[in-house]
């Protein structure tokens, strides 16, 4: 339900624009939301102002690019980049708080070859969902299964039954990160995609929204509460610690690196933020 929340949040901001767009004014605000990352560590967003367009920006808030793809009209949720490929996958037709689809489009800016744009059909649907390490797989989750799927719709596989799954993710590393809700608390979960190997993170050791880190994937980072933390040794010696107290962010996405952490704050309704997460004493940026 927390996930959905943040949904809401965006479409609340896209009807203020449009609203907005309706009173004949000359000019706008802009907002800016839903950041994520690319293979090549550049922060992927949408912009919004009269219309939404997904651009691209470097975490030190230069080199801006161009429109990739108006979205004005079919709104992407939970951007998610490929780490091996020039592509990304968003949640599309969001009814009852799941996605009835996942569209995977190519985001690459010179010539393209093969796949540019492909839709993976559910129903009833999902709730989220994430990328293989190597980019040959998504995996997601209903609330009751983690499954993993080729990217082409084929090879649905049951990874691990649950209850009351929240969240999954994946990107890097061999394993697969999932939070399950236990007497209101978020609860990690990792898991190999064979379904094997799983580990059961008490609530006290856990995080929210977990993103693996390529640069060393027994350490993850999540939200505790409010605040952005991280987990490292994930077997019985687990210890979590925060990295950013009070920092009200929002799905916060980390770089193909594991230097940064990108997000939105709940307590503002547009502004991409970056921290750098090996810094002794971590200070967000807002770049956008």
């Amino acid at each position: 339900m927390k996930f959905i929340k943040l949904l809401v949040v965006v479409m609340l901001v896209i009807g203020a624009v449009m609203i907005g767009g309706c009173g004949g004014r000359t000019e706008s605000a802009s907002y800016f939301y839903a950041p994520g990352w690319t293979r090549g560590g550049a922060i992927i967003y949408i912009s919004s102002s009269f219309g939404q367009y997904v651009k691209t920006i470097y975490p030190s808030g230069t080199g801006e690019s161009s429109v990739l793809f108006d979205v004005t009209n079919n709104i992407p949720y939970a951007m998610t980049c490929s780490p091996t490929g020039e592509y990304v996958a968003f949640g599309n037709d969001l009814r009852n708080g799941l996605f009835r689809r996942i569209v995977i489009r190519n985001i690459s800016t010179g010539t393209r070859n093969g796949l540019d744009a492909i839709e993976l059909a559910f129903n009833p649907g999902i709730k989220v969902f994430d990328w293989s390490s190597d980019g040959a797989k998504l995996v997601y989750c209903t609330s009751t299964e983690v499954r993993t799927i080729n990217t082409n719709g084929s090879g649905d596989t049951l990874v691990v039954a649950a209850t009351n799954l929240e969240f999954v993710s994946w990107r890097f590393g061999g394993r697969i990160a999932f939070v399950r809700t236990v007497s209101s608390e978020p609860n990690l979960s990792l898991i190999y995609p064979d379904g094997s190997g799983r580990i059961d993170l008490a609530a006290a050791v856990s995080v929210d929204f977990p993103q693996i880190s390529s640069a060393n994937t027994n350490e993850v980072y999540g939200l505790n509460g409010g605040s952005l933390a991280k987990i490292t040794s994930i077997d019985v010696t687990a210890m979590r610690t925060t990295l950013l107290a009070d920092s009200n962010a929002e799905l916060p996405r980390l770089s193909p690196d594991a230097k940064y952490l990108t997000y939105n704050r709940s307590t503002e309704s547009s502004g991409i933020y970056v921290v750098d997460v090996t810094a002794a004493s971590p200070i967000p940026t807002k770049i956008k």
